[in-house]
């Protein structure tokens, strides 16, 4: 699994990177299809699927920590799920037993994205070195594994886009279905191949 959180300067609050999704990804760091993997639990109304079932504080949560930067926050949170939550394995409604309850699944694969940014929140573990987002200050890959390595015990690939920080991915095997344990090596390569910028948010 893949957790791929994101820096845009548009975007959530000043000290917190958003986030893009978690993917399921093959033993080689492949991803699953573009279509999904049930076809049976795609869903255009996530938003309204959540707060139906009684967790209107998780699309709260959501709204602040996993915006689209095309402004729906519910299709952003529509195609993440269709496209890969219903390829989580460990939340496949046949997993629960009797016990399963329609939509649990969702419930559990945004609460699950939700914990694993909260727990591995990678500005905190960025500043504490000393790495802060500047237009001036220029940093490596390097610098930014490094931080992640010894600040929260996870390796990451690092990703740019025209020479500023774009997003940073963490990979996670799942253990006993819910216990993410962080993989000690990448299964993408960095994009940041120079220095770049991490640019403050507006």
């Amino acid at each position: 699994m893949v957790l791929v959180q994101q820096w845009d300067t548009g975007l959530g609050q000043s000290d917190q990177f958003t986030l893009h999704g978690l993917w399921p990804d093959t033993c080689t760091g492949g991803q699953t299809g573009d279509s999904g993997c049930d076809n049976s639990r795609i869903y255009t109304n996530i938003s309204s699927i959540i707060e139906e079932s009684g967790a209107a504080e998780l699309v709260d949560a959501m709204n602040l920590h996993w915006p689209s930067n095309k402004g729906d926050n519910n299709a952003f949170w529509s195609h993440e799920w269709s496209k890969h939550g219903t390829c989580v394995s460990t939340i496949n409604p046949r997993c629960y037993g009797p016990e399963y309850k329609k939509y649990r699944d969702v419930i559990d694969y945004f609460s699950t994205v939700l914990g694993l940014r909260k727990k591995y929140d990678l500005y905190k573990a960025l500043s504490d070195k000393g790495i802060e987002p500047s237009d001036s200050e220029q940093y490596t890959a390097d610098e930014f594994k490094r931080a992640l390595r010894d600040g929260l015990g996870i390796e990451a690939a690092i990703k740019c886009k025209s020479g500023r920080l774009e997003e940073i991915w963490t990979w996670f095997v799942v253990r006993d279905a819910a216990v993410y344990v962080p993989v000690n090596q990448t299964f993408a390569s960095d994009t940041c191949k120079n220095s770049f910028v991490y640019a403050p948010k507006e």
